[in-house]
């Protein structure tokens, strides 16, 4: 079947086997690679296929839920062309060392057990071929050493061909995956652009998945007055409680301190009018000068906050707790053919690497 969208031939794990291959889809290391889950393997590396259920090619749902906290996505093969001329869209810069890292990774790993995650624009069509499948008992339903219940439902034939046709008609964006998605694009322009190539995805609504963002520690020592001074020039700045973390908008921890800034200059469409732009250009490009990469992190928000406060008192370092972009800025940035910088969105929760196996 060609299209952008088609049923994916696939292994699902067995109930009884998920504790021992599924693991959350984080920054885990896997052959010195971040990134990437490193489960369907046992400790010689041979893929555990008696821990899968036989392959069937179908188009699949997945759920991941949490008490009323659901989110559903449908999974199945993405031809890798799509990301090539457009139709899937990207919004994150790319960090060339590991785009080569897990180029090196997936050119010596046959069987992949991970999942790039899309969001689409198809409407309502998808949203009832879904609720249809998920009225059928789930082919498999377990709970995660995370918390997060999985289930996967396989779509009937001929309504998986009706949900993939209608998928593939829209336009998709990679919220989870930027890293890998480029690292199967050079290995596909190795092997010379094979026409039926596709990358395992799982697809979900524009509001399917949250949107956060990366946070930002400078590390220590950090003059606190030539900070604020900064801040100040580009930012209404608003002193916090003593101790107090302000509950919206983007933040600052300097000196102990925490701090609202809302940005002042100028806000341009696309990349230049977000936050991180407008911290890196006016605040810490001039602060830090040639040593930025080396003094900046980008964390996660799975960190606890306490822990990156108690690194900055520790060392005088300064924290940035950004405002997330909005849907509606990554999809004007991506039409646009625009990158944000590496590590600017955080789309949760990530599906879980090991449930399906290729």
């Amino acid at each position: 079947m060609s299209g952008l969208v088609r049923p994916a031939a696939l292994r699902v794990v067995r109930p009884g086997s998920a504790a021992r291959h599924v693991v959350p889809m984080t920054d885990t290391r896997v052959g010195g690679v971040s990134g990437v889950g490193g489960s369907g393997r046992d400790a010689s590396g041979a893929v555990s296929v008696g821990d899968y259920l036989p392959p069937i090619r179908a188009v699949w749902v997945y759920r991941l839920q949490r008490g009323s906290d659901e989110h559903v996505g449908v999974v199945a093969d993405v031809s890798i062309l799509g990301f090539a001329d457009g139709r899937v869209r990207g919004h994150e810069a790319v960090s060339s060392d590991r785009v080569a890292g897990l180029v090196d990774h997936f050119a010596s790993v046959p069987g992949r057990a991970e999942l790039v995650a899309l969001l689409h624009d198809a409407g309502e069509q998808v949203d009832r071929v879904v609720a249809s499948a998920r009225e059928a008992p789930p082919v498999v339903d377990f709970t995660g050493t995370d918390g997060w219940r999985q289930s996967v439902w396989q779509v009937p034939d001929t309504a998986g061909l009706l949900l993939a046709d209608a998928l593939g008609r829209a336009v998709h964006y990679i919220a989870d995956g930027h890293h890998r998605v480029a690292a199967s694009l050079a290995l596909w322009e190795r092997a010379g652009r094979p026409a039926d190539s596709a990358l395992l995805c799982v697809l979900y609504s524009m509001d399917g998945l949250r949107l956060r963002a990366y946070r930002r520690r400078v590390s220590g020592p950090v003059d606190p007055s030539r900070l604020r001074g900064l801040l100040a020039e580009c930012c209404a700045v608003t002193e916090g409680a003593p101790g107090e973390l302000p509950s919206r908008g983007t933040r600052a921890y300097v000196d102990g301190t925490w701090l609202t800034l809302d940005p002042t200059v100028d806000r341009a469409a696309g990349v230049e009018g977000l936050d991180l732009t407008i911290l890196q250009r006016h605040v810490l490009a001039p602060l830090l000068g040639a040593v930025l990469e080396e003094r900046v992190e980008s964390i996660p928000v799975t960190v606890p906050l306490d822990e990156l406060v108690s690194r900055c008192d520790a060392d005088g370092g300064a924290l940035f707790v950004l405002a997330p972009p909005t849907h509606r800025q990554m999809r004007e940035i991506a039409d646009r053919g625009q990158v944000m910088p590496p590590k600017t969105t955080y789309f949760d929760p990530k599906p879980s690497a090991g449930v399906f196996l290729r």
